[in-house]
């Protein structure tokens, strides 16, 4: 008696490790996972300024979504590949940098949506899609406060002019001067909408001199 029910739960166990996956539903779940993925990029291309914008990281996210989708369905139709990728797993080390902790919610955001379309969760993912970009949306005006780094050199100019235009726009603080006898360079941390940016260069040139003016993403 236990030898018979023995034999059938390793029949079972074997049906289960056998199991293909449906080819349709794999290949649906790649489409929602896409769409899903349009979703997230959109945002991620919303919330981020051009300086701080990463077009690699954003394709990164996509095929991320698109890996764990799969990744995902080969799992729940073959139990001993699951062990396995949960293995080898277990010893990878990512040592990437990130600079905007909102990025890690974007890579789990991705993470979630192979999941949510391997499962055909399709309802809740659309639903924490819209609540994470809502989420999202809301730190854009944060991160159009972030910080850039103004870099100033020039040969001949009046430095109390330049300090004077540059303290009067509230938000800025010098991190470096060095004064030469024929050349000088001077870096600030601004904080300044993206459609002032371009007046501002213009005005700093006015007061001549100078050679060259760079606003460069400040990573912390």
């Amino acid at each position: 008696m236990l030898q018979e029910e023995f034999q059938r739960n390793i029949d079972q166990l074997m049906n289960i490790i056998g199991q293909k996956p449906d080819n349709r539903a794999v290949l649906c779940s790649l489409l929602v996972a896409l769409l899903f993925s349009g979703v997230m990029i959109l945002t991620y291309r919303l919330v981020n300024q051009i300086h701080s914008y990463d077009a690699k990281f954003a394709v990164t996210l996509l095929t991320l979504a698109l890996i764990s989708t799969i990744l995902m369905d080969l799992i729940q139709s073959n139990l001993a590949l699951s062990l396995g990728m949960l293995g080898s797993l277990s010893i990878v080390r990512f040592r990437t940098n990130i600079h905007d902790p909102r990025d890690i919610g974007f890579i789990f955001w991705a993470m979630a949506i192979g999941i949510a379309a391997s499962t055909r969760s399709y309802v809740i993912g659309m639903t924490g899609c819209t609540v994470l970009m809502a989420v999202m949306l809301l730190s854009k005006k944060d991160a159009q406060d972030s910080p850039l780094l103004l870099v100033i050199r020039g040969s001949n100019t009046d430095l109390d002019r330049l300090q004077r235009l540059l303290v009067s726009l509230n938000q800025s603080t010098i991190k470096a001067k060095n004064i030469l006898t024929d050349s000088f360079e001077i870096v600030y941390e601004v904080r300044l909408p993206a459609a002032k940016e371009n007046q501002l260069i213009e005005n700093i040139f006015e007061l001549g001199g100078i050679d060259s003016v760079n606003l460069l993403a400040k990573n912390d």
